[in-house]
């Protein structure tokens, strides 16, 4: 929110240039919409939402329907609409995107309507029908919240609710200082002046600064200039001179101020040593705002510890844009504006946030009866209560786009300019603010921009959906993916199998799953996703698919890597198809390897093979020092694979049999065998173990600067950097431009994991499979459905599909850079190591509910840091972690409770303050 008012003011001016058109999301009805089929069959409107409020809106038009019965209302993506086409990097403004929506649906959130849409044909106007209804009560709105809709003679949106951003004071320096409190209605100049009387120095130093002002400055500086007949909003770019002495005289006056701490800004320019947050909770800042987040220390929302008052900010032009409505609108080209009527004013009127939801984002409802419903108001002081009821009174229109938006912008950056460099002379910031948008306008009049489609639209006709006759329903759950995409893979898949209708349904948490596992979503659905291993308790609500297999020939049972089935196997059965995979890689400096005269790695690499590449790359002193293998971020993940290739596992058994296994010679031996890469062999900087809650510089370590500055031979990671390369995204899809490489960020290479010893470690898969539920009665249509699923390449968000022609076709690889396909490659070349062991538990069940690896690092320290003896660490260390593994076994046990009773010195993340606890650094997904 570094800049939210200027972007705030920004998104007026958006109105240019074209966006692409709806990815098929529904079928265009004929002009004027389509009529219902008959006087007595149901009108159906649709309704746009977000697939994160479906689980909200769904119940409401359940009931809205019950109530209605001439009514169906249908619930359409917003995610689906406003999806683009892949490869569509087309220009888009307000006026294209609101043209989306409302060809999508009948009704839908106004959050795209601005001022330029009053009164085209992209909504319909209410008003008539307000006025048609004798049954709507514009009296239950509160004074303000229907008039920011109210243009051209028209009403253009209900509203929902009003977000009023106060400002929020310090009582106690205000009554110190003799001072009244603020009052709603006062002004920008008594605010500077009270702000200034309220700072107070010590020499050279700030006990207590003014105003922490949200804006960096921008909104004071042009209400300052307003006050002397300066009419930013509606100034002419191309007429006005920015170095006239008002312009350099306000600048010159605000930066006094920052620079005399009358103000600050809710950022801090050199780091956390002068964080104004911090400020703020000790009490030093007299007055900021609701708008900036100010946490504590551990991320929650403060509260503040001492007395505070609110109250509207100063009267001002500007409010309108830094206020904000949400309510609903009805398109304009809606075939049923009396049904859509219908639905939005009963809509309007039901509570769909909780009421600490309006209160920590200054959300109020616009509705008077709502308020009432929620307790809205009795849960607030009166002071706040007044201050929100004078800025409802005293809400405007939103204001169309104002021509001077580009000389608020220049003045922006001159400000900018002037706060970063005290010594910056403020004529020439602003000489040259003013040069650069004049020329940022002579370019767009170069190429201008299209004008927005403001032709009438037609409202498609919403997807089906129940299955038609004759079909059968399979509901789908979705845990990990977004709906919008497998939605339309579900599309492409009802062309090819109408017989079968797939229901899709996100996973949503409940009360009744605090936890979720492939069981729980089996008891729920025919079919459905999940991400990561199972859990011996899932196989029996789990469908064994290798009869489906078996009896389908057409399947290509040889196109998926036997490794990537094993992880979803027990048993002899498979339980799931693997869908997507990602993994660790071996990344490594091929300039050292050449160096050291080695090859590149290898997947049939053992542990003395690392071990020996590792000590012939180590070489030089001190600052000079080239280590030939660093853990990445820190030791823990590391240890943990290392641990596996010795054929050893730090816990037994699962759920509430799980234990620690520390003192299993295995065991032993392989931990011993990682500590010595740097107590012995010294080809690794010092380990250091994070494990407690006060270990200073928390987790991180140098391991990144060594690694950029061509220090280090080898290390685990995801593939950060290589050859030609640039940050993948996590959607996948086309990667952005690369920016040019370092000479050693361009000597990276990847490789495979050292799996030769034991083979790939299930604990370093993350895998992402389909699943059907043991109790669906539509087991062949799901078949099908996971079957047709398995083979889409859109949804693998940057991982390898599973099977290999997927993964080799050229739909595929032309989504993703050659250095991410030939990272697949290692991929590959790790999973066809054959596994070695008959260890079953994962590494990462350390991290697990009934485990604390606390004891376990702090061992490892001990043996590193201070020459203990490691048997009796690990002995030690095992002892504790039982202890607590059985007092998590008792009814209502706490995990902080139980580590504290083990281990009275206990310091490590499981607190009482935390509902989870906080994993330390390696904790792999």
């Amino acid at each position: 929110m570094r800049r939210i008012w200027l972007l705030v003011l920004a998104a007026v001016l958006l109105a240019s240039c074209g966006m692409p058109q709806p990815s098929g999301v529904a079928t265009p009805a004929s002009p004027g919409g389509t009529p219902s089929t008959g006087q007595n069959q149901p009108v159906t409107i649709s309704f746009a939402v977000w697939e994160y409020e479906r689980s909200i809106y769904q119940p409401l038009a359940e009931r809205f329907m019950s109530e209605h019965p001439d009514i169906n209302v249908v619930l359409v993506s917003l995610d689906d609409i406003m999806m683009f086409n892949p490869g569509n990097d087309a220009p888009y403004s307000p006026l294209d995107q609101l043209r989306r929506i409302v060809s999508a649906a009948d009704t839908a959130p106004s959050f795209a309507v601005n001022q330029e849409a009053f009164g085209t044909p992209l909504l319909f106007d209410l008003k008539p029908l307000m006025d048609a209804d004798a049954t709507f009560q514009r009296d239950d709105f509160f004074p303000g919240t229907i008039e920011h809709y109210s243009a051209k003679g028209g009403i253009w949106a209900l509203p929902r609710y009003h977000s009023a951003p106060l400002m929020v004071y310090n009582r106690a320096l205000f009554q110190n200082a003799n001072l009244p409190e603020p009052r709603p209605g006062w002004t920008w100049e008594e605010a500077l002046a009270t702000a200034e009387r309220l700072t107070e120095h010590s020499g050279a130093t700030t006990l207590t600064y003014g105003f922490m002002e949200p804006s960096s400055g921008v909104v004071p500086l042009l209400e300052l200039l307003s006050a002397q007949g300066v009419d930013v909003l509606n100034a002419s770019p191309m007429e006005t001179d920015l170095t006239a002495p008002e312009y350099v005289a306000v600048i010159e006056r605000l930066r006094d101020l920052y620079r005399r701490g009358v103000l600050v800004e809710p950022y801090s320019r050199s780091g956390p040593a002068n964080d104004p947050a911090q400020l703020v909770r000790e009490g030093r800042v007299a007055i900021w705002s609701d708008m900036t987040y100010i946490s504590n220390d551990d991320g929650t929302r403060w509260t503040p510890d001492f007395p505070v008052g609110r109250v509207p900010f100063p009267a001002s032009e500007l409010m309108p844009f830094f206020t904000y409505s949400e309510g609903f609108i009805i398109s304009g080209g809606t075939a049923h504006p009396e049904a859509a009527w219908r639905w939005i004013e009963w809509l309007s009127r039901q509570p769909t946030w909780r009421p600490e939801e309006y209160d920590a984002i200054s959300r109020i409802p616009a509705r008077q009866s709502v308020a009432q419903q929620i307790d809205f108001w009795r849960n607030l002081d009166p002071q706040t209560a007044e201050a929100y009821r004078w800025t409802l009174a005293n809400s405007k229109p939103t204001p169309e786009s104002p021509s001077g938006f580009a000389v608020m912008s220049a003045l922006s950056q001159a400000m900018q300019t002037a706060l970063s460099d005290p010594k910056a002379n403020v004529r020439e910031a602003l000489a040259e603010a003013q040069r650069q948008m004049q020329e940022s306008i002579a370019r767009q009049e170069l190429t201008p921009t299209p004008k927005p489609n403001l032709n009438p639209v037609v409202v498609a006709t919403p997807e089906p959906q129940e299955a038609p006759v004759g079909a059968t329903t399979i509901t789908f759950i979705l845990y990990g993916y977004n709906p919008a995409e497998i939605r339309r893979v579900a599309r492409a898949f009802r062309e090819q199998r109408p017989d079968i209708f797939v229901q899709l349904q996100p996973f949503e948490w409940t009360p009744d799953t605090p936890q979720a596992s492939a069981a729980t979503l089996a008891q729920t659905s025919d079919c459905f996703t999940w991400n990561g291993p199972l859990q011996s308790g899932d196989y029996p609500a789990l469908l064994d698919l290798r009869p489906l297999i078996d009896a389908d020939p057409a399947f290509p049972r040889d196109d998926f890597l036997p490794a990537s089935l094993a992880y979803y196997s027990n048993e002899g059965r498979l339980y799931g198809l693997p869908h997507a995979i990602s993994m660790r890689v071996l990344s490594y400096n091929h300039a050292a390897f050449e160096a050291a005269g080695l090859q590149p790695p290898r997947a049939d690499w053992t542990p003395d093979d690392f071990l020996a590449a590792a000590q012939a790359l180590t070489k030089g002193d001190g600052e000079q020092r080239q280590w030939g293998y660093i853990p990445l971020g820190g030791p823990q993940a590391d240890l943990l694979f290392f641990v596996s290739q010795f054929g050893a596992s730090l816990t037994v058994g699962e759920g509430k049999d799980l234990r620690p296994n520390y003192t299993d010679p295995r065991t032993v031996a392989a931990i011993r065998w990682y500590l010595d890469l740097s107590a012995v062999h010294k080809v690794t900087p010092p380990f250091k173990f994070s494990y407690r809650r006060d270990d200073p510089g928390g987790f991180e370590t140098r391991s990144f600067e060594l690694l950029q500055s061509g220090r280090v031979g080898m290390w685990l990671g995801y593939g950060e950097t290589f050859e030609n390369a640039v940050l993948i995204p996590v959607e996948g899809g086309p990667a952005p431009t690369a920016a040019p490489l370092s000479p050693v960020e361009r000597d990276i290479r990847i490789a495979p994991l050292p799996v030769g010893n034991a083979g790939l470690p299930p604990s370093e898969v993350f895998a992402r499979g389909l699943f059907i539920s043991a109790k669906t009665q539509q087991a062949q249509a799901c078949w099908e459905w996971i079957k047709f699923l398995s083979g889409d390449v859109t949804v693998m968000y940057g991982d390898m599909p599973a099977r290999r022609s997927i993964a080799q076709s050229e739909a595929f690889l032309k989504q993703v850079p050659p250095e991410r396909a030939a990272m697949f490659e290692a991929f590959r070349a790790a999973m066809a190591v054959p596994v070695r062991t008959t260890v079953t538990s994962s590494a990462n069940a350390i991290y697990s509910l009934n485990s604390d690896p606390y004891w376990l690092f702090q061992a490892l320290s001990n043996t590193l840091e201070k020459g203990a003896n490691l048997e009796q660490e690990l002995a030690t260390a095992q002892r504790l972690a039982t202890a607590f593994a059985e007092c998590m076994n008792r009814d209502g046990a706490k995990a902080a409770q139980c580590a504290k009773q083990v281990d009275p010195d206990y310091n490590g993340y499981n607190v009482e303050e935390e509902e989870m606890p906080i994993r330390p650094a390696g904790h792999a997904p």
